[in-house]
């Protein structure tokens, strides 16, 4: 009776359980497609800066992680060493990110580091 259970439970998880890991090159270059999708808001938030101030450029570092199962870009924040653009630019990006998961998600956190240069 316990190994038909085993069994079932095997079948089950074969059909229902997802155990997707990248590689750090395919995690890489899944975060930075992921990424693009936000490239119009992004774009959007140096328009708006640069309205506000024709001298505005810089570069944004943004670090996050990347949460295990749900795929979701997690606990977004600025890195300060590096970062030379304006406050206002910087939380529109952070902003960006807001709702971004990566699909399928994968079983493992992902720790990453965007840069964002801006510039006429």
């Amino acid at each position: 009776m316990s190994r038909r259970f085993g069994l079932t439970l095997a079948a089950l998880c074969l059909g229902g359980c997802s155990f997707f890991a990248r590689g750090p090159d395919a995690y890489r270059t899944a975060v930075r497609e992921l990424l693009e999708q936000k490239r119009p808001d992004v774009q959007s938030c140096y328009k708006a800066s640069y309205d506000a101030d024709a001298a505005s450029q810089g570069r944004v570092v943004a670090k996050f992680q990347v949460e295990p199962k749900t795929g979701k870009l997690v606990k977004p924040e600025v890195v300060p060493a590096g970062t030379t653009a304006n406050e206002a630019l910087q939380q529109c990006v952070l902003s960006a990110l807001n709702g971004l998961a990566l699909t399928p998600p994968d079983q493992r956190t992902g720790d990453a580091t965007f840069v964002w240069d801006f510039a006429r």
